[in-house]
């Protein structure tokens, strides 16, 4: 008499499916996504790191501006242009964003 648990194992055998080898370009592709998102948290980070020191940055200038406009009063004579801290101030900033805006229009090609 033949066991049954003989027949099932043998069975079982013929009809497995063999084993299949590691699929390489998925693994690849795997490896190169998990490296690009890595990129990408980096890029991420340090693009908020820059946001936020640019617009500490920008407070602390506007700070200074509001400062500088109530530091001396707006005069506007008849023989002379308008004068103050404030005006003195504004027209650094444009000088300012003059030079600042220069580079990135040249480089938007």
């Amino acid at each position: 008499m033949i066991d049954d648990n003989l027949i099932d194992e043998r069975l079982t055998a013929l009809f497995a499916e063999p084993e299949a080898a590691p699929d390489e370009a998925f693994v690849g592709r795997i490896q190169r996504a998990v490296l690009a998102e890595q990129r990408m948290a980096a890029a991420r980070k340090a693009l908020w790191l820059r946001f936020g020191i640019e617009a500490a940055g920008s407070v602390a200038v506007a700070i200074a501006f509001v400062l500088l406009g109530r530091l001396g009063p707006f005069t506007l004579e008849l023989g002379k242009g308008p004068s103050g801290p404030g005006l003195a101030a504004g027209l650094v900033l444009l000088l300012w964003l003059a030079v600042e805006l220069r580079p990135v229009a040249a480089t938007k090609t």
